[in-house]
């Protein structure tokens, strides 16, 4: 199975709730490994956060559980089928992560997960992390298309989303449990054709000031 965060039920872009700054932030996008739960558990103790992120997590779990739940996500499969890779800031703190998941080759089909940590949101950094995924997923993998999922309510991922341009295409009614109500799943999806229209504008935005500064590890600039 594949890491207790999506071994069974959609992921979901988080970017709401944070402080704003009059700093551009900047970060480094790398791959991301075992190491690296350890400096990222304490995410997964906020329950009202990791709610809005993942149905399958009701109670906080320590760093061991939660290695072990990501350990098939991070192993090497042949083909690989999952890509996740961390950001962080210049003092090597991570600020969120993100991948693909699930990767169809045959479809040519995967699942976008994305977390970023409340400090490092309404800056631009999920946007830029989505972006960069996409560009993977479209131009290095030659995918056709990526799902994500996000719950009815957090109208901040359904508008992030909308920015990089993932249609609404279906509904999971009642699907998620929390808090004693039951609220709907929404599928969310993008093509190739759509993201290879809308990527100009989308890096055109990213490159306002005070946007999120983020480039992979090596990079001199995005």
């Amino acid at each position: 199975a594949n890491h207790a965060l999506w071994s069974t039920s959609p992921p979901e872009l988080v970017i709401n709730g944070a402080m704003t700054t009059d700093q551009t932030l900047t970060a480094k996008l790398r791959p991301m490994g075992l190491t690296d739960l350890a400096r990222i558990s304490s995410w997964f103790w906020n329950l009202g956060d990791v709610a809005l992120f993942d149905r399958t997590l009701p109670v906080p779990v320590n760093p061991d559980t939660l290695q072990e739940s990501w350990r098939t996500a991070l192993t090497y499969s042949d083909p690989p089928r999952a890509y996740w890779f961390v950001a962080e800031d210049a003092e090597g703190e991570p600020l969120g992560i993100g991948g693909l998941q699930g990767i169809n080759y045959i479809h040519g089909d995967a699942v976008l997960p994305m977390f970023v940590v409340e400090r490092a949101r309404r800056q631009g950094l999920a946007t830029a992390i989505a972006a960069r995924m996409m560009d993977m997923a479209f131009n290095r993998l030659r995918l056709h298309r990526v799902t994500t999922f996000y719950r009815q309510d957090n109208a901040a991922t359904q508008h992030v989303l909308a920015k990089i341009g993932f249609v609404d295409e279906g509904r999971q009614r009642e699907g998620w449990f929390v808090d004693g109500q039951r609220l709907d799943v929404i599928q969310a999806g993008i093509l190739a054709s759509e993201w290879a229209d809308l990527s100009p504008q989308v890096a055109e935005r990213l490159s306002k000031p005070g946007k999120a500064k983020l480039t992979f590890m090596g990079e001199s600039s995005l």
